[in-house]
């Protein structure tokens, strides 16, 4: 029967990079949660922006939906009279999925008496995962979702976003993951001044991975739930590893600095013509991964792994502000001077990975109140103007972050400019000018934005404010959601563009060595080459291996980028030791597969590789140094192959 491994080799991996997970805080205990008094950048009365709050009933001289929904307990949360507004009712949608699993339900049970009989228990074992899954993860739970966006000053915005969950309903592995009682954000007790991204966020992995566990024992298939039980067994062994889930804390994320006293020049390779003194700096940036702890458990064991002899030379110690820093030195230097001296340490009840033991001062000096932080900075005070700070998640992005990028627009524009005026076709001043009326090249259209997300008796509720325009204020609430949707359409027609490039890359390739061959034969009495050495026989000729490797070969170019001798390209084997002027110039020569360095063959081994290249094109290249794309196994078969 089949390996159930897939069913919880995912959870326990995801495990691994999660956190501990702390006391659920019961409904009432959520309900007490107040909103300390905040000056509002709004004089307009709103309701408390992250207060939890009890389900609503439909306000008289309001009309009553045919069907319960929850618009009325959303509404409470969102802004009425801005710029956007969104409601969404799920229940309905809820509703009919549950008449899906019935009739998928039906469906295998009425073609369970056409299987055999492992054939039905599989199938019926994998819908009742399914709707078992359905049920306990609390997406059924949703009742409704909602989103806000209000101008409350010129150009400072406040969006609000609902996912709603009536509070009798609040079981579901989802309402658990994310956190339970609001508390404060201790992360910004150690983010320093140049921080530019921050993403913190409750995430309690240890009531995940008991949810997968409890999930995968009552409902996988019994080999899938004994090769999991060996699995933790072995884990267990190997490093404690239970006891290192529960040691950690349920918070983790990262930071991105920016330092803007170290510009670092990039490498760029510029064309001959290129403006003189034209350079892409950037602000040399830093990066620190944080994670909560309970104890000293995790660092312990990270410690331990580290007492590696190969790294020893390495690795340094230190101690400020009475905690020990672990830092990593590279051997070698870097090709941009950007300071990369990774640092390990635990401040406090987190466990903090920098990317370079200044990063590691700055934060301890943050913690250790010597420095204000990033809290201390007006444009978070003016971003957390009005909102309250506690919380389950804090995500910050700086206007600074915005205006780096704008110097990539800027350093775009001048090269566009210069090619634009050396183009004598006038459309291309045409196209340059209307990018630059949606180019940001000096900053001015950057925003910042603070997000505070906190689990409310009813869901979870997000707080955002932002300063530009309303679409920047959204964006960041949609980023999930969006990011996949654009990431959809977008991914796809970038690869497309790309593997057409080196597609015509490849032609490149096979061309230049048929003309190397042709000229070789010319210089041994018009013979071809034996099939068995003809990449040899060119090589001096051809002067570099980087020919043999096609771009879509991804194995050849980096083994011929360590000076190895392979080819991605193969020679028809007919014509091996022929006379170059005795066969017709239509005839096969070069054609790409994985035949390796001097492979050859013929029809068949150009078909297979085909075949196994999904579609694409390859090259093929025919002896009268013609070079075309062939993407179909007809069009392969209809050229000449025999001398």
């Amino acid at each position: 029967m089949k390996k159930y491994s897939d069913l919880f080799v995912f959870p326990l991996l995801l495990s691994l990079l999660g956190c501990g997970g702390e006391t659920t805080t019961t409904e009432e205990e959520s309900a007490s949660i107040t909103t300390p008094p905040t000056a509002s950048v709004d004089p307009t009365p709103v309701a408390s922006p992250l207060l939890p709050t009890p389900s609503v009933s439909t306000p008289v001289g309001q009309q009553q939906a045919a069907t319960q929904n929850s618009f009325w307990a959303v509404n409470q949360h969102l802004d009425q009279g801005g710029t956007f507004y969104l409601y969404l009712s799920s229940e309905q949608l809820m509703s009919k999925m549950d008449n899906f699993m019935e009739t998928m339900g039906g469906l295998v049970d009425a073609a369970g008496q056409e299987l055999g009989e492992e054939e039905q228990q599989m199938a019926t074992a994998g819908m009742d995962m399914v709707r078992t899954f359905f049920e306990q993860s609390g997406i059924r739970d949703i009742s409704g979702m909602g989103m806000s966006s209000f101008e409350a000053e010129k150009d400072f915005h406040r969006t609000s976003m609902v996912v709603h969950h009536y509070p009798d309903r609040k079981d579901g592995l989802i309402w658990k993951v994310m956190g339970a009682q609001p508390h404060e954000q201790q992360i910004l007790k150690m983010l320093p001044a140049d921080t530019v991204l921050s993403i913190q966020a409750d995430l309690d992995a240890v009531a995940a991975f008991d949810w997968m566990r409890k999930f995968i024992t009552d409902t996988a298939p019994p080999e899938a739930v004994a090769e999991m039980a060996k699995g933790l067994a072995q884990m267990n062994q190997a490093i404690k590893f239970e006891d290192l889930l529960r040691s950690t804390g349920g918070e983790l994320g990262f930071f991105v600095t920016l330092n803007e006293q170290n510009q670092i020049p990039v490498p760029l390779p510029l064309p001959p013509d290129a403006l003189q003194g034209l350079q892409l700096t950037f602000s040399e940036p830093g990066l620190a991964l944080v994670l909560k702890v309970k104890d000293q458990q995790l660092m312990t064991m990270i410690s331990q792994l580290m007492q590696n002899p190969e790294m020893a030379p390495m690795l340094k110690q230190s101690v400020e502000n009475g905690i020990t820093m672990h830092t990593l030195t590279p051997p070698e230097e870097l090709p941009v001077p950007i300071d990369l001296t990774p640092t390990l340490m635990q401040a406090g009840d987190y466990i903090v990975l920098t990317s370079s033991q200044k990063l590691a001062k700055d934060i301890l000096a943050v913690q250790s109140g010597k420095s204000e932080g990033l809290a201390g900075t007006e444009e978070f005070k003016r971003l957390a103007n009005g909102l309250n700070l506690q919380g389950n998640q804090l995500h910050f992005m700086s206007s600074r972050l915005g205006k780096e990028y704008s110097k990539l627009n800027k350093f775009g524009l001048a090269m566009a400019e210069m090619q634009a005026a050396n183009d004598p076709d006038p459309q291309a001043k045409q196209v340059l000018d209307l990018a630059k009326k949606f180019m940001d090249v000096d900053g001015s259209k950057a925003s910042g934005q603070l997000t505070v997300m906190q689990v409310a008796a009813e869901g979870m509720v997000m707080k955002s404010q932002s300063t530009g325009d309303p679409i920047g204020a959204t964006v960041p609430l949609l980023l999930v959601g969006g990011g996949g949707i654009a990431a959809s359409m977008l991914l796809p027609a970038l690869a497309k563009a790309k593997a057409k490039a080196n597609a015509l890359k490849s032609m490149n390739n096979a061309g230049q060595l048929t003309k190397t061959m042709i000229f070789t034969a010319l210089d041994n009495d018009g013979n071809l080459p034996d099939s068995d050495r003809w990449c040899d026989s060119i090589f001096k000729e051809v002067g570099t291996l980087k020919v043999y490797a096609s771009p879509q070969d991804s194995f050849a170019m980096s083994q011929v980028d360590k000076g190895i001798k392979v080819s991605s390209y193969a020679f028809n084997k007919a014509l091996s030791g022929k006379k170059e002027a005795e066969v017709n110039p239509n005839t096969v020569m070069i054609f790409e597969t994985d035949l390796g360095w001097n492979g050859s063959g013929g029809l068949e081994d150009a078909l297979e590789f085909l075949e196994f290249f999904d579609g694409q094109a390859i090259a093929v290249s025919t002896v009268d140094g013609t070079v075309r794309q062939v993407s179909n196994p007809f069009e392969l078969r209809q050229m000449r192959w025999d001398p």
